[in-house]
């Protein structure tokens, strides 16, 4: 028996679905304007979309719901125009609407599980009926507007109601069926309890459409609602919520129920759909958040229980230590879990707080016999790892910290190195034999080696590919992004080479797939020996290989190295005697300006189609690209040499403040672009190309003099005691007599040296050689501080910090913006604020934007900070 294909059978059950739901609607159509009163296919049609793969949705899906679409208006007599503007109205409703839950619902785009996710159902509901309208107004307009603009004003609610409650059925009952396969289980009630609620519910409802017609009586059925959503799961309350829609717009159709009196026609409709939704949305988001409330429960009894079993079987290393002056550190107790990770038994008569002679410990300072209770805790770990213990002790024994967490690298009795997490605080006093005290400290341990070595092997495995062991897409993504983001000569690029082996499938289908392995195993090894020490060669699937290579001049280096790897990879591979030819096809890409890791590969891998289309075994340059770019730069390149001629540049200064009082310290002066065509420009869209175009000099020469002439008014600003903040370009930097321009701008305004900062970026301290040193020297002595600015990115050495005359460092906004969320970000600024503060050099952190992250800088100790929290760059008042 041949087995449907199940995306066959999806697409198969999808059409049904539509074709009953929109014969269904179609019962409900409306003498005039000629509509259904209901249309559940529009709910079948975002489900449609949504249950579809990618790759088949336009192909496949869409059209066949344009089809049916059509077909099921016209089985329902509607005229031939308007099946036709109701197909194309269906299909960009269901587009629009599966595309905006998808963006909404990402955490769970097939099932409802919170009020997030019924929210994204209204709202694709709504989006998708609105982009509906436009198509019915454009088809159906021209034949006579009026009629359009009905139809229009009752398929928005009507298709909002019925797309939400087909949805949120369908994917409440998807999520009710998740859970049963997951076990989670805590909202399930008993058939029976399901049969008296749902039908209670619906009895009530029939004896409120039966009692008469007025408004008044629909709300009568909210009680019954939030009694249903309060006892039954969303999946069911949601089946309650669409039974109770269909009862309504029966009723209604039938003349009966509180809104069969409401005239218009028209207007009863959109009343209905209207209290269709509210009623729906109230149950069923009561009903999600008793879900949500139900699961936290259960969750909540299950980590009790499993501690109380974790503490009654599973016990933690735990130990002791005083922290007594004369015995600080030495282990008073350890439990036997301790022990047997120590790796020796003890006997078991050493009690908390007990010595072995009895002694009170402070007293205590006999060695240990043999056994972990009498030694000293320091002298379990790796040398390296004792003076950090032992600070911790002694802020544990002041009191200026009550607790403590971190990993520390043990020996045990066999000598054995383990990593372990260390737990630490601080137990008041503990009882000793002769009634006095003694402060101790309960360690915990958690060791720790197995699970790091496996993180290393899993976070290898995760970026690498299991058959060549070459770095995987992942890897090879940050590895571009590093490669754009480091500095380079400024003649020279990022290549991208994206190589295809040809007609590899041949040797899997006829040879078999260990074959085929095997000469993708060659092939990796030949890549690895063609390309030069840094570039990166990985394998992003199938037969597919992306060869990534800093530092590449120009088109042609890149076609020269397109050519040495396949002499390397164009030969033969051996497998069980037989050679097997091996081609590929390349396609090459450089970057330029703007380009990033995803753009590249798009480009490269385009390139190489156009070389298979162009008969295989060749490399295709992505030379569209590189025309726009040389073009692009060549023309704002002589825009900028014009614009410094004609001074279109201005300064905007933005407030360097003090966190605590927000008093501003200094102003950073920000180079703008005033182009007469283009607006304000700022330095992002322009100063990569100004770098190389040899500009800078004169430009930086500029905004020095600049900045000093408005000190007045910024001095009638901001105040007298700020600072002015000038960058300095790596151009002005190599230019040669830096200090002469800096002394002849100092001279011309009359500025004071004291108040005048110059920022360097961290990847110039890379290029300072001993003259320019001198020159930064003589600045200084003037009274001119120096400024490292984007710490934290230009992988600059301590040692060239050190031996520059810097006197602040300048936090990355990359790093200060993620410190709240990014543990690593966070440690990266803490670790700056901790070596300015020991180097002694001022700090600054820029990109504050929020009070949270203000706050987080000032608990980490850093004082100063710029940011759009206390103002954006701006031209002065005159």
């Amino acid at each position: 028996m041949t087995t449907v294909p199940r995306p066959v059978a999806v697409q198969a059950l999808a059409a049904l679905a539509y074709l009953v739901a929109g014969v269904l609607g179609g019962l409900t159509r409306l003498p005039s304007p000629p509509v259904a009163f209901v249309w559940p296919a529009a709910g079948v049609a975002l489900l449609w979309f949504l249950l579809t793969p990618v790759r088949l949705r336009y192909r496949v899906a869409m059209p066949a719901l344009l089809v049916l679409a059509f077909v099921a208006n016209v089985l329902t007599h509607a005229p031939v125009l308007t099946s036709a503007a109701f197909a194309l109205a269906n299909v960009a409703h269901a587009v629009v609407g599966g595309a905006v839950f998808e963006r909404l619902a990402w955490h769970t785009p097939r099932s409802l599980r919170d009020g997030r996710g019924l929210l994204a159902i209204g709202v694709a509901s709504t989006a998708g009926a609105l982009a509906g309208a436009p198509v019915l107004l454009a088809v159906l307009g021209p034949q006579d507007l009026a009629a359009a603009w009905s139809i229009v004003v009752l398929w928005v609610p009507r298709f909002t109601a019925s797309t939400a409650v087909v949805v949120a059925l369908v994917l409440a009952w998807r999520a009710a069926s998740e859970d049963r396969a997951a076990g989670r289980r805590a909202a399930a009630r008993s058939r029976s309890e399901v049969a008296v609620v749902l039908l209670g519910a619906l009895a009530v409802d029939v004896w409120l459409y039966a009692l008469g017609r007025g408004e008044a009586y629909a709300f009568l059925t909210l009680p019954v609602t939030v009694l249903v959503a309060w006892r039954l799961t969303p999946a069911w309350t949601s089946t309650y919520g669409a039974a109770a829609a269909a009862l309504g717009v029966v009723a209604t159709l039938l003349g009966q129920g509180p809104f069969a009196d409401v005239e218009p026609v028209a207007a009863r409709t959109v009343v209905v759909q209207v209290f269709i939704g509210v009623t729906g949305l109230v149950g069923l988001a009561l009903s999600l958040e008793v879900r949500q409330r139900r699961l936290a429960l259960e969750s909540a009894h299950r980590r009790g229980d499993a501690l109380e079993r974790t503490r009654q079987s599973a016990v933690v290393p735990n130990a002791l230590v005083s922290l007594e002056a004369r015995s600080r550190g030495v282990v008073r107790y350890a439990n036997p879990a301790l022990r047997r990770w120590w790796g020796q038994d003890e006997p078991p008569d050493d009690a908390p707080g007990a010595a072995h002679d009895g002694a009170p410990g402070d007293e205590h300072d006999a060695a240990p016999r043999g056994g972990l209770v009498g030694r000293a805790w320091p002298d379990l770990l790796e040398p390296a790892e004792r003076g950090r213990l032992a600070a911790v002790l002694d802020e544990l024994a002041a009191g200026t910290r009550d607790a403590w967490e971190g990993q520390l690298e043990h020996r045990t009795a066999s000598g054995e190195r383990r990593a372990c997490l260390v737990v630490a605080g601080v137990l008041l006093h503990e009882e000793q034999g002769d009634g006095r005290t003694e402060r101790m400290a309960n360690l915990q341990l958690v060791d720790v080696t197995d699970r790091t070595q496996l993180e290393a092997r899993l976070s290898h495995q995760a970026l690498h590919d299991q058959l060549t062991g070459l770095p995987n897409r992942v890897l090879l993504a940050e590895r571009i992004a590093q490669a754009l983001a480091a500095p380079a000569r400024a003649d020279a690029t990022v290549a991208v080479l994206f190589l295809d082996l040809d007609h590899f499938k041949r040797v899997n289908d006829s040879l078999g797939h260990a074959a085929g392995d095997v000469v993708l195993q060659q092939v990796a090894e030949r890549l690895v020996a063609a390309v030069r020490p840094g570039d990166t060669v990985a394998r992003i699937g199938g037969d597919e290989f992306v060869v990534c290579c800093p530092d590449v001049a120009d088109p042609k280096a890149g076609a020269a190295l397109a050519a040495r790897i396949a002499r390397h990879v164009c030969r033969p591979v051996t497998v069980e005697g037989r050679d097997i030819p091996v081609g590929a096809s390349i396609g090459l890409t450089l970057a330029r300006p703007g380009t990033d890791a995803g753009a590249l590969l798009r480009e490269a891998d385009t390139a190489m189609y156009e070389a298979k289309a162009d008969g295989r075994g060749r490399t295709a340059v992505f030379a569209d690209v590189l025309f726009d770019r040389a073009r692009q730069d060549l023309q704002l390149d002589d825009e900028l040499r014009r614009a410094v001629e004609r001074q279109q540049f201005v300064l905007h200064f933005q407030p360097i403040v003090e966190i605590a009082s927000t008093r501003v310290t200094a102003v950073e002066a920000l180079l703008r672009w005033q182009h007469p065509e283009r607006g304000l420009l700022l330095p992002g869209q322009w100063l990569a190309v100004a770098e190389q175009s040899g500009v800078m000099p004169a430009l930086g020469r500029w905004a020095l003099v600049e900045a000093f002439t408005q000190w007045p008014r910024i001095a009638r600003t901001f105040g007298a005691d700020v600072d002015v903040h000038v960058n300095v370009s790596a151009a002005q930097l190599g230019d040669g007599g830096f200090a002469t321009v800096v002394t002849d701008a100092l001279t011309g305004t009359g500025m004071d040296p004291g108040r005048v900062v110059l920022e360097l970026t961290e990847t110039h301290l890379l290029t300072i050689d001993r003259p320019l040193v001198e020159d930064l020297e003589r600045l200084r002595a003037l009274g001119v501080r120096l400024s490292v600015d984007d710490f934290g990115t230009g992988y600059s050495s301590l040692t060239q910090l050190t031996a520059l005359p810097v006197d602040e460092v300048k936090i990355d906004r990359s790093f200060v913006a993620a410190m709240r969320t990014d543990a690593r970000s966070r440690a990266v600024v803490e670790g700056v604020v901790a070596m300015a503060r020991a180097m002694s050099l001022d700090l600054v952190a820029e990109g504050v934007e929020t009070d949270e992250v203000a706050a987080v800088l000032s608990a980490s100790g850093c004082r100063v900070a710029q940011g759009y929290l206390w103002g954006r760059p701006a031209a002065l008042a005159a």
